[in-house]
């Protein structure tokens, strides 16, 4: 996870603001290294008290994961939303890193801090630095995922608007609109750069649909979140240990969960149309539980869920047939496959 603090050589920022990022990146992995053993040693007193509870390395790893989740969508101060907002509503080119997408996390911010007017720099940094010395801290509350998150609402906009040829609030680039609307790509399958491009233009269009600049901004930082299930992609559905497939109707469990060995609730809304089958749905709460994070949410891996709860609300759940409009709210529980329990020792297959 350190890579997530290196900037690429080829990353055009000004020679000033590579010096000053670079030793702000510095301090951080000084940190980090002051961190990890403390960390170790809590885990290592978890696991005495209960020998059932995990691997410490794992759980190390974590909240490692959790903490760059944490810091991926914690707000600065007034002057640092504004000088983002700004920024994101302005310049393109802040999507425009270089390097391997899953450990931009640092890049993308300070790309961001490059586009800034240079007087406001020095106090961008300054913020950073603040945030990333909360880095092991109890947190405080944290802003709620945003239900849609922009690259689903925005996949509702084209699913609504094609038809009828609808025009976007905000213009599309062409880039962009080639993409989505030529090539009818889906979100998943852009390039990391057009993802944060078409994340920056839903920003706008919530603006003038009314959102907050707190709002457009959180649902930015979920949408550019780089969580647990982006950083281990190979790791999506895992089969059981014993070969057998999971039962029919049943969703599989993800791979980055069992390895985690993470736990919780994920609560469904499904809409249905008049026959009874559901044509839309999303997640409208998440209770998660992952080894090694307390205190503090999962946010790295609250949504490992998401996509196998999707698929099963979209195709594996039997609805009472309902005409109404009301939507559908019906719960899964995910407990750890029992094959599982044997691969504690190990890190649920490390």
């Amino acid at each position: 996870m350190l890579h997530s603090f290196v900037l690429d050589k080829n990353l055009k920022i000004d020679p000033a603001l590579r010096t000053a990022a670079d030793e702000l990146s510095a301090a951080h992995v000084a940190r980090i290294d002051q961190l990890i053993p403390v960390w170790l040693a809590e885990e290592r007193q978890a696991h005495s008290k209960d020998p059932g509870y995990g691997n410490m390395f794992m759980a190390v790893w974590a909240r490692m994961l959790n903490e760059l989740a944490l810091w991926q969508i914690e707000p600065g101060d007034a002057d640092y939303e504004r000088a983002t907002l700004a920024v994101l509503q302005s310049s393109p080119r802040v999507c425009f890193t270089v390097g391997d997408s899953l450990y931009t996390d640092f890049a993308s911010r300070i790309m961001r801090i490059q586009a800034m007017p240079a007087d406001q720099r020095a106090a961008a940094l300054a913020t950073e630095r603040r945030l990333l010395s909360r880095w092991g801290q109890a947190r405080g509350e944290v802003a709620a995922w945003p239900d849609p998150l922009p690259q689903d609402a925005a996949a509702q906009w084209r699913k609504r608007a094609a038809p009828a040829g609808e025009r976007p609030v905000q213009a599309l680039s062409p880039v962009l609109a080639h993409a989505l609307l030529v090539e009818k790509k889906s979100y998943e399958s852009l390039h990391p750069q057009l993802k944060c491009a078409m994340q920056q233009w839903w920003l706008q269009v919530s603006l003038k649909q009314g959102a907050t600049p707190a709002a457009a901004l959180n649902a930015f930082r979920y949408g550019t979140l780089i969580s647990a299930a982006d950083r281990f992609p190979d790791a999506d559905e895992r089969a059981p240990s014993d070969g057998k497939p999971a039962p029919a109707g049943v969703p599989a469990y993800p791979g980055i969960a069992t390895r985690f060995l993470v736990t919780g609730v994920t609560t469904m809304r499904a809409r249905l149309d008049a026959a009874g089958k559901p044509v839309q749905a999303s997640v409208a709460e998440r209770k998660i539980d992952v080894p090694g994070i307390r205190g503090a949410r999962p946010v790295a891996f609250e949504n490992v869920f998401d996509a196998a709860a999707m698929k099963y609300a979209l195709g594996g759940y039997r609805y009472e047939q309902q005409r109404g409009a009301d939507p559908v709210v019906f719960q899964l529980k995910w407990s750890l496959p029992r094959d599982t329990a044997a691969d504690k020792k190990t890190g649920g297959g490390q």
